[in-house]
């Protein structure tokens, strides 16, 4: 049976009877599977959630429609998921005929850590973690180590169990091969009133839509209403990355995709994806992907 877990109920589930969860702790643990739930519910997720894989193959749906995309994640992946993700990005676990799923998931949320950013500044080392998280991370390659540790989450409790995520986020903010699976993230909107937030989901989509094609911040802001001064700044507040950024990772994701999935001369899928120039598109592609196109496809 297949679950997906951005719309399930936010009753939390256990592997083993136990106690109901703590609610005022920073960090939470579940079974992977959880109880069917409608594919389309328009909820996003409002916590962190840290995806382990079990030993079925999990599915992560991208989009609707036509243009829904579906990737395959093997047994032992670890995914991260942002807050405020769009219902149309669901992440499927496959249960065991057994019925006793090995996949974890750890839920985590944004504030308790901008809080202790405050007293312990250390903690901020993990913010480009939780951006990149908004377009959903896969980490490649692990060690049995930081797996260990991921698992004995589970085991913990209290103190013991914050320091032990503690350790683990450090871990995963220093681990630099990673995928990102997700062309664009969602804004956040929690600070904006509900009409520029209306506005940034209108120039995300139109993003989306025409990122192969020459954008700028005068351009979309028009076309949602705004002074390109005013769109940059809510943009980037509501979704974590400057406009400019935005459009180039989006356009390296798609880089992505097509270098794994076809034969495409890699010119070609520069100019494809909205880059002008081939030296431009390698420049950012191995800034973000930290390496060159012709080695990520040589890894695929």
């Amino acid at each position: 049976m297949l679950n997906t877990l951005p719309s399930a109920p936010a009753t939390r589930l256990h592997r083993n009877p136990a106690p109901a969860p703590d609610t005022r702790a920073t960090v939470h643990h579940e079974a992977a599977a959880l109880p069917p739930a409608p594919r389309h519910d328009p909820r996003c997720l409002h916590d962190h959630e840290l995806h382990l894989i079990g030993a079925m193959p999990a599915r992560l749906r991208i989009g609707s429609g036509a243009d829904e995309e579906v990737l395959s994640l093997a047994p032992g992946t670890v995914v991260l998921l942002g807050p405020r993700l769009p219902h149309s990005l669901a992440l499927e676990h496959r249960s065991p005929a057994s019925g006793h799923p090995d996949g974890l998931v750890l839920r985590f949320g944004e504030e308790p850590l901008r809080r202790g950013r405050e007293l312990f500044p250390e903690l901020g080392d993990a913010q480009p973690l939780l951006a990149r998280a908004r377009q959903c991370v896969q980490f490649v390659g692990l060690g049995a180590g930081t797996l260990t540790r991921l698992r004995r989450i589970e085991t913990l409790s209290g103190l013991a169990r914050f320091s032990e995520f503690i350790a683990l986020l450090n871990e995963l903010a220093q681990w630099t091969d990673y995928r990102v699976l997700a062309g664009a993230a969602l804004p956040d909107g929690g600070a904006d009133e509900p009409g520029r937030a209306w506005r940034i989901h209108k120039a995300l989509d139109y993003i989306r839509d025409n990122y192969a094609e020459e954008l700028s911040l005068a351009k979309v802001g028009a076309i949602v209403g705004m002074r390109a001064n005013a769109f940059a700044r809510s943009f980037r507040r509501a979704v974590g990355q400057t406009f400019t950024d935005f459009v180039i990772g989006l356009r390296v994701a798609k880089a992505c995709r097509l270098l794994a999935s076809t034969r495409q001369h890699v010119s070609s899928i520069c100019y494809e994806v909205g880059f002008n120039n081939i030296s431009n598109f390698n420049r950012h592609f191995r800034r973000i992907q930290g390496m060159t196109p012709g080695e990520f496809r040589a890894r695929q």
